[in-house]
């Protein structure tokens, strides 16, 4: 699947879901417990947390294992520049 122009923006959405929660480097969240989040603030849909998800692993912030979503060192420090979406 293609990279959108939105993705971008829809990963940050999702970093801010980490930032509110005070999730740390190296530490996780349930899969689910983000994508409800996500939906729940209407960040977007279902389709546009998946991109999300994709955008941030292929870019080193996020890493996904056993259905936990860890955020990564690289993903702590941009989630410094992420504004609260919540």
């Amino acid at each position: 699947m293609a990279t959108l122009p939105a993705d971008e923006d829809y990963a940050r959405a999702l970093l801010s879901i980490f930032k509110a929660k005070k999730i740390g480097a190296r530490q996780s969240l349930r899969l689910s417990e983000a994508q409800a989040a996500f939906l729940r603030q209407n960040m977007g849909r279902i389709a546009d947390f998946e991109a999300a998800l994709q955008y941030a692993m292929s870019r080193g912030w996020l890493a996904l294992a056993l259905d936990m979503i860890r955020l990564t060192a690289p993903g702590a420090e941009e989630m410094q520049s992420v504004a609260g979406f919540l």
